[in-house]
């Protein structure tokens, strides 16, 4: 049995979309978008959902998730009120807040994860998790992982799991 389903090649060859089941961060259906253009296949897609599914067995990768975000969050947060112009945004957050200092998980107000398959480098495995995510409307929020590294959570601004490190450091992290 596949572990993808539903694939679909776009009209110009670029990506591969299709669904898994998710057992680890953020489980149940997830999208799989394969970057087929750039060079990944489905063994790569395979490779990766493999090894997400199996960070289930890893706490601490979903403890360093969890810190990221809220690091993530707590700036959005502060940056949307002192813009003065989107109160809406800053409002439809407070919910977002309140529940964040009542202890809720960051995570668990993400949406829509679709998992970014770039090709695998060195032997090495890397890919995103994008999700809706409503302190960054605009850009979503990606969480890529190298190994068994998270190795950034932020905007999605084009970034993957190879991209040097020193563009992958956001200020939150400061």
């Amino acid at each position: 049995m596949a572990v993808i389903r539903d694939l679909e090649t776009d009209e110009n060859g670029w990506f591969t979309t299709g669904k898994f089941d998710s057992e680890a961060f953020l489980p149940g259906e997830t999208e799989v978008m394969i970057f087929t253009d750039d060079g990944a296949g489905m063994e790569d897609a395979e490779r990766c959902i493999g090894h997400y599914n199996a960070l289930r067995g890893k706490p601490e990768i979903f403890d360093e998730i969890e810190t990221r975000l809220g690091k993530f969050f707590l700036y959005m947060y502060d940056e949307w009120a002192a813009m003065g112009i989107f109160d809406n945004i800053v409002e439809s957050l407070k919910p977002v807040m309140k529940a964040y200092e009542e202890g809720a998980k960051l995570s668990s107000f993400l949406s829509r994860p679709t998992m970014l398959v770039y090709p695998q480098q060195n032997g090495d495995v890397g890919y995103g998790i994008q999700t809706e995510c409503p302190w960054e409307p605009e850009h979503q929020c990606l969480i890529l992982f190298r190994n068994d590294e998270v190795v950034y959570t932020g905007a999605s601004e084009m970034q993957d799991p190879w991209t040097d490190e020193k563009y992958l450091h956001c200020v939150w992290d400061d």
